[in-house]
């Protein structure tokens, strides 16, 4: 177990910070989130994005190709992914990618891998927290000298919170029901 929780350990990274893309009707959602991320060293996850979109390309195995485009209003449902950079015989690259679920106007749920345009309907909102992938923080290391109970180190317990009382009522009396305060009709 022990192994394990070095292995994670710090391994998603530190200095996690919170951003708010706009993508104005007609821009690339794709293309605007990885222009951001290419704003220096630190990764990028994406947190929930909200707005509509007029045309996707998708990654569909099932298909002749492998890609299929859709065009006209979809709901953005879920859109996920990350960009973590990567440096391999000193190139630096983005690595990651992106997925999406829409809603069509009848309801239809579609979805997929990201493989081309994701254009906006809409204003469309994209939240990204951004990191810095791999570090970890400075442990804090007590001083081996005073022990951990030495007087001042405790914190005082705090009494029990007093409870609700036990409901009495039936079911129906404390949700909704004749007997309820919810139910005012005289």
């Amino acid at each position: 177990m022990a192994a394990l929780e070095n292995k994670l350990s710090g391994s998603a990274g530190i200095g996690f910070t919170p951003h708010v893309i706009t993508v104005k009707t007609g821009e690339d959602v794709s293309s605007k989130i990885m222009s951001f991320s290419q704003h220096g060293p630190r990764a990028v996850c994406i947190l929930s994005a909200n707005g509509a979109i007029s045309n996707v390309t998708l990654r569909q195995a099932a298909t002749s190709g492998g890609t299929v485009t859709y065009e006209g209003r979809f709901e953005i449902l879920s859109l996920s992914g990350s960009f973590l950079l990567s440096e391999s015989g000193g190139q630096r690259s983005r690595t990651g990618g992106l997925s999406v679920s829409l809603a069509g106007p009848d309801g239809r749920v579609l979805g997929g891998g990201v493989a081309g345009l994701l254009t906006a309907a809409s204003p469309v909102q994209v939240v990204v927290g951004s990191f810095i992938a791999g570090k970890k923080e400075p442990k804090q290391v007590n001083n081996p000298l005073e022990p951990m109970s030495a007087p001042g180190k405790l914190a005082p317990v705090p009494a029990p919170a007093p409870s609700s009382p036990t409901s009495r009522g039936t079911l129906s009396e404390s949700s909704g029901g004749p007997g309820s305060p919810l139910n005012q009709n005289k």
